[in-house]
């Protein structure tokens, strides 16, 4: 548990100095248009446009920055559905096969946020083979526990659609930086 907090310290002090030093882009209506862009052959689309408007940084980022911004929203969501886990594991009695699944995907969301602050660290130095890399170590560790939910009881609590959406974030983050990639 401390190594995930240590992770998102780590994760908001890298973001926060990368932004001090990207560029703005004046938009006139508050609205940035790269948004659109970035996320215009993402699968899910809505998802990708309104979490990064979510983010007032997104409203003058450049390219590179709503990349960074599309992963330190798929590590917040990682890292909230981890605090989901360890509290239902902490707080529940549950069955154990599902109890099993929950500690499964425990270990699962501890690797993706690892991968997540991998892809920021080589997002920042321009290393976007890795960036790639570590996204897709992140999907894959969603699709692990996504499997084990679907396998086992427990699809009534609240992990499978908490895992959906971390993934389709992370698929999106992967999208945007692909999308940086050949611009």
């Amino acid at each position: 548990m401390r190594l995930v907090i240590n992770n998102v310290v780590l994760f908001v002090g890298i973001f926060c100095l990368y932004l001090s030093f990207s560029p703005p882009i004046n938009a006139a209506d508050g609205n940035n248009p790269l948004v659109a862009q970035a996320c215009e052959k993402v699968k899910a689309k809505d998802l990708c446009i309104s979490s990064l408007m979510a983010e007032h940084a997104s409203k003058s980022a450049d390219l590179a920055t709503l990349a960074l911004i599309s992963i330190k929203v798929a590590s917040n969501n990682g890292t909230n559905t981890s605090f989901y886990i360890k509290k239902t594991l902490d707080t529940k009695k549950l069955e154990p096969a599902v109890e099993q699944n929950f500690q499964d995907c425990e270990d699962n969301y501890i690797s993706a946020t690892q991968q997540l602050d991998g892809a920021v660290s080589s997002l920042v130095s321009k290393n976007y083979k890795d960036t790639k890399m570590f996204l897709e170590s992140a999907i894959d560790d969603a699709i692990t526990c996504d499997n084990g939910l679907r396998k086992m009881p427990g699809n009534q609590l609240e992990l499978p659609h908490r895992n959906i959406m971390f993934r389709q974030l992370c698929i999106n983050a992967l999208d945007v930086v692909l999308f940086l990639t050949t611009s």
